[in-house]
């Protein structure tokens, strides 16, 4: 009995010191927090801060409520809400520390800041980067990765900050946060600088770390030991068991590196890859006159200042509705429905709401696909901007020319350690030629390119277009032997692109096979007429366009 009355007494004696704690009065970790809160957003950030415990998120949430100032909006997001409940109010923090930014035509308040809360349920799988630019450890992780993790929802792709902004907490006189700084960030460091990349702590070791504080916290009570939690006699055998899994795992990483060979990968035969990569894919400014030149031929309102940026904006307001669909789709609802202006840039970071101007940008996407769908149905209302066959008077040629636009398939056999892969690629290729079919003198590629910037100079009667595309359709057999060709070319070159960036390691070279797929697949037929003299003058144009 009196075990448990004294039991009971250091209980309430606890209780009470731990209620003398709470607030910024008592609470020095909260008032330092406080402290480097007010110094990012004078800085002009927007910080999350990271938390280990869903009480620790939600009572910092409470006690930072007004103390960073008037205009600073805060909330608290943990694992008690769904995924969906998350992202929801991430939204509703951004919008309201924004004003609602651009309801109703007002503008983003420069001087508004959001502070978001949160545990390691945002750690992962959640891209923060349009709102927040700065990182506050208030707790220590006991594995050094969920720190890179929690720092690479906002240091990401998108982000428009060129630095962002990173705080760890810990207490100065604290033992538990000096070893773990000491001990896991110190070895963890060590290991990446080692191997070059990051080895986190094994997961099933990890909690080897939290029973070891927990019990040293009771064995020690408020006042602490001389002896550190890494000194204790009790815990060195389970901590030299996480010593040496951690060891393990980074050898394992090392095994791994070694054999697969990426070192022996040289970076100047993986450029020339990327390099070739991206000239089939076109450039920036390829992707920008595409942009441009359908969204004009959409009917939608596109204004080009010329201040040499190669940005531009565009309404949709007037395009059909189903390139609006698709434009709402990815850049948001009331963007396109209230038809405001849908910023296009150049630059990589990219906020919400806008487009990059890259091939693989979403909206860019959408563009793209609706051109293609209306050019394969003849059905589809408002202007189509794209035909998979066209006739043009041109002064850029001075003989009858047809360009052609060929996908060539090809079926790939990868040999790996687990077996063979077989995966189907495809190219997509423009090839021109001079003359009739059955005669005809192929352009080098340079020569073949240009014809894509002939415009028409003169007027084509259309009876004169359904005779020249029909004489070409009809004589496309002609054709076959010189396609057939040209893709076992490409076969070859694609053999060996893959071979050398194999031949680290013969094992996957071995049995390595390419094989086009024929015949190749004619996906468009263009002919270009020359401009004959008496027709110089025409001012309008007929019948179907390149």
């Amino acid at each position: 009995a009196a075990e448990s009355e004294e039991a009971g007494a250091r209980l309430l004696e606890l209780s009470e010191r731990a209620a003398e704690l709470v607030g910024p009065a008592g609470d020095a970790k909260l008032k330092a927090l406080t402290r480097h809160l007010k110094g990012l957003i004078a800085d002009g950030y927007s910080p999350i801060v990271f938390c280990r415990y869903i009480p620790t998120a939600e009572y910092l949430a409470t006690q930072l409520e007004g103390k960073l100032g008037r205009r600073t909006k805060i909330a608290a997001v943990t694992g008690t809400l769904s995924p969906q409940q998350r992202l929801e109010r991430i939204e509703q923090l951004a919008a309201e520390s924004a004003g609602d930014a651009g309801a109703g035509g007002e503008a983003p308040d420069p001087a508004a800041r959001r502070v978001l809360i949160a545990t390691d349920c945002l750690s992962e799988g959640v891209n923060l980067q349009h709102h927040f630019d700065a990182v506050v450890h208030y707790d220590l992780a006991w594995n050094p990765t969920r720190h890179d993790q929690r720092e690479g929802r906002v240091d990401r792709y998108g982000q428009k900050r060129d630095q962002v902004r990173v705080i760890t907490m810990f207490g100065e006189d604290n033992g538990i946060d000096g070893k773990v700084l000491e001990v896991l960030f110190m070895k963890h460091r060590q290991i990446m600088k080692d191997l070059g990349i990051s080895v986190s702590v094994p997961d099933e070791t990890a909690s080897g770390v939290t029973d070891a504080v927990v019990e040293w916290l009771l064995l020690h009570g408020r006042q602490g030991s001389q002896e550190s939690l890494f000194d204790l006699d009790g815990h060195q055998e389970s901590l030299d068991r996480i010593e040496r899994e951690w060891n393990s795992a980074a050898e394992r990483e090392k095994t791994s590196r070694s054999k697969y060979a990426q070192r022996a990968i040289h970076p100047e035969e993986v450029a020339r890859e990327v390099a070739a990569v991206r000239a089939a894919l076109g450039g920036a400014e390829e992707v920008r006159d595409f942009a441009v030149e359908a969204l004009r031929d959409l009917d939608a309102l596109v204004r080009d200042p010329a201040d040499g940026t190669g940005d531009f904006t565009a309404q949709a307001g007037g395009a059909p509705a189903g390139l609006r669909d698709a434009l709402a789709a990815t850049l948001g609802g009331r963007l396109v429905e209230e038809d405001r202006q849908i910023p296009f840039r150049t630059t990589p970071a990219i906020g919400r709401g806008e487009a990059a101007l890259v091939r693989t940008d979403p909206a860019i996407g959408a563009i793209a696909s609706y051109v293609l769908d209306s050019a394969l149905d003849a059905n589809t209302p408002g202007p189509r901007p794209a035909r998979r066959c066209g006739v043009v008077t041109t002064d850029a040629v001075t003989v009858r020319t047809t360009l052609l636009l060929v996908r060539y398939r090809f079926h790939l056999t990868l040999p790996s350690r687990t077996g063979e892969r077989q995966l189907v690629a495809e190219d997509a290729r423009i090839l021109a030629y001079e003359g009739m079919p059955s005669r005809a003198r192929w352009l080098d590629d340079d020569a073949t390119a240009a014809l894509l910037a002939a415009r028409a100079t003169g007027n084509t009667h259309e009876q004169l277009v359904r005779n020249q595309i029909a004489r070409d359709l009809g004589a496309l057999p002609d054709l076959a032997g010189h396609l057939t060709d040209y893709g076992t070319r490409l076969a070859a070159e694609l053999d060996a692109s893959h071979r050398r960036v194999r031949r680290a390691n013969e094992e996957i070279v071995r049995g390595l096979k390419v094989v086009p797929q024929e015949p190749a697949d004619v996906l468009g037929v263009y002919v270009y007429l020359p401009q004959q003299p008496a027709a110089a003058s025409a001012s309008t144009v007929s019948g179907a366009e390149a």
